[in-house]
């Protein structure tokens, strides 16, 4: 059985003629009134502590194995040295959950996916001691 070569198109044409569109180089799109802008370096930050401070290593061994965030440790000991700092003002910690994970600075290239699931399950620890508390 000899058939036609079907289209792998199935019939649309998208040649810039049909469509409207225009083929362009990278570099034009980062020139003229729609190309990227430079933004503003972002503001200076304090430096960050290289290592874990002695408090996060004592809250990090006072959780339940299952919930000690031991990646995020590794890669951003900021962030758990401020935890622990937290973890005594439980109320204060769902803004700091909300900064870390919603954040809208568009120069933050976001967390790993094992740094995220910690950090969710530490949230859900949380809530759950919070409701054991208010019954």
């Amino acid at each position: 059985m000899n058939r036609p070569p079907r289209s792998v198109n199935s019939g649309f044409d998208f040649t810039p003629s049909q469509t409207g569109w225009m083929a362009t180089a990278p570099s034009a799109l980062m020139d003229g009134p729609f190309g990227l802008q430079v933004r503003p370096p972002p503001p200076k930050r304090a430096p960050q502590h290289v290592g874990l401070s002695s408090i996060a290593e004592e809250w990090l061994a006072s959780l339940p194995p299952r919930y000690q965030p031991l990646s995020t440790a590794q890669r951003h000991p900021h962030v758990v040295n401020r935890l622990a700092a937290l973890w005594e003002k439980p109320l204060s910690l769902p803004d700091y959950f909300d900064e870390l994970l919603l954040s809208d600075r568009p120069s933050r290239a976001g967390f790993s996916f094992e740094v995220l699931t910690e950090l969710g399950d530490l949230r859900s620890l949380l809530e759950l001691a919070m409701h054991r508390a208010r019954q």
